[in-house]
């Protein structure tokens, strides 16, 4: 029986295996010329085509290709598209849209690298639900979640997202991690790309420079491993940069005990109190997990969820922690009823009044909320200002009549006053026409004139 079942399971195995290339049967990639199969038919993070400084993939199918999606090993450098779109987003995953759709696409990269695997789409191709454009991250966000490592924005803080999200989905929430898996577990930062998209996020994740170290229980064993002030330094510019109204960190105790944890959640912390007392932003609120002293609430995670379907925040959560593949060979799981329950948190500071309930974003209104008021009274104030100008103009067309009819009466009184003297001085000139030639009738001359009367 268990042989029946080993063989059942190789035989699923190899079937899957072979169902692949069907996939890549849609085009075909040479790398430097070379016919290179992987490109088109892995679908692990775990493998990877080395491409050196200079390499060109050339990628031909026979439809017309519209889009791209290229999934990295590591984050490039730059790259060009076609010699014609140069790419330098610093994306893991990048989906490219053509200039102009062809059968033939041609990469070529300037440093060196490694790839995953890509896909492409026809114009009219609909994209499966994993493969998204990522956005750079904007200033002003309601929400910025700091996780230590890939997986605990979903082990620990995944309840609070979703929650968020479910009940507000146009809040905007940003992901920031102290630490990277470069190193040691390149394959993790892919993986935590796809648990995100699980959440329907689309704005790519901040990663720090500290690189994933394993130390335990205690902050000198944490600070042992990290660069505190560079970090503190580096949660400062983002809070400052991104404006939050809420944050969201992990355990004071680390969870479970780890020490980076713990160095993580002092940073955040010490990072709100040191931008409230520099005036540049007060955190409104701020939560912690697992936090007791003040503020407690417990997240109802088992509400069915419109936003996702129907799926509760806990479903969500677990679907997003099955993401994280390589990680699925410990012990941790998650749950809201156990030691480390993902539904616990508590405020730890607030600049704004007490939580009334389980809804973290009490008393907080979104900003998108926020700008289109804004720019409703923006509206407001220029249909004012329109009318108002609308009114003086027809103030204006409205005199213009009467001080028509004034000027009218004024030209009238003019002309008629200028009548009357020329008439009157027409009338005075026959008239001294008239009494001068009676007088020449008469034998009239003047005194001093040479004629006079005859003798």
């Amino acid at each position: 029986m268990k042989k029946l079942s080993l063989s059942f399971i190789l035989a699923l195995v190899i079937c899957a295996f072979l169902a692949v290339p069907a996939f890549a049967a849609e085009f075909t990639a040479t790398v430097n010329g070379a016919e290179n199969t992987k490109l088109a038919s892995n679908d692990s993070f775990l493998y990877k085509t080395d491409l050196k400084a200079g390499s060109v993939v050339e990628i031909k199918s026979q439809t017309e290709i519209s889009k791209i999606y290229v999934v990295w090993y590591k984050v490039p450098g730059e790259w060009t598209l076609n010699d014609t779109q140069t790419i330098n987003d610093g994306f893991l995953q990048e989906l490219i849209t053509l200039e102009q759709p062809s059968t033939t696409v041609k990469m070529t990269i300037k440093d060196a690298s490694a790839c995953c695997y890509i896909r492409v789409f026809g114009a009219d191709e609909k994209l499966p639900d994993n493969v998204i454009a990522w956005e750079a991250p904007q200033e002003n966000v309601d929400v910025l979640v700091f996780s230590t490592h890939a997986d605990d924005e979903t082990l620990f803080l995944g309840g609070a997202i979703a929650d968020i999200l479910g009940h507000y989905p146009d809040a905007r929430i940003q992901l920031v991690y102290m630490t990277n898996h470069i190193a040691l577990e390149p394959f993790r930062e892919n993986e935590r790309l796809e648990a995100l998209k699980t959440y329907k996020l689309k704005t790519y994740p901040i990663v720090g420079f500290t690189a994933d170290a394993y130390a335990m229980d205690t902050l000198e064993a944490g600070l042992a491993v990290c660069d505190y002030d560079r970090i503190l330094a580096d949660f400062v510019d983002i809070i400052n940069k991104y404006k939050p109204q809420v944050i969201i960190t992990q355990d004071f105790n680390g969870e479970y005990g780890h020490a980076q944890h713990i160095v993580m959640t002092k940073a955040v912390t010490e990072a709100v109190e040191k931008c409230a007392a520099d005036g540049t932003w007060d955190v409104p609120k701020t939560y912690v997990h697992l936090y007791k002293d003040s503020g407690a609430i417990e997240l109802d995670l088992r509400q069915p969820l419109d936003f996702y379907g129907g799926k509760t925040a806990l479903d969500v959560e677990k679907e997003a922690y099955l993401k994280h593949e390589s990680q699925q060979r410990w012990w941790f799981y998650v749950s809201d009823d156990y030691k480390y329950s993902c539904d616990e948190f508590g405020l730890w500071r607030t600049a704004l009044p007490a939580d009334t309930g389980n809804d973290m974003m009490e008393n907080i209104k979104l900003y998108k909320v926020q700008e289109e008021e804004e720019a409703a009274r923006k509206a407001a104030e220029e249909a004012e200002k329109t009318t108002a100008k609308k009114s003086h103009a027809d103030k204006d067309q409205n005199r213009s009549p009467e001080r028509g009819q004034v000027l009218l009466k004024i030209l009238i009184a003019v002309a008629s006053v200028a009548a009357v003297l020329i008439i009157a001085v027409v009338a005075l000139r026959i008239y001294n026409r008239r009494r001068y030639a009676r007088r020449r009738r008469r034998g009239y001359s003047p005194k001093h004139g040479q004629g006079g009367r005859k003798n």
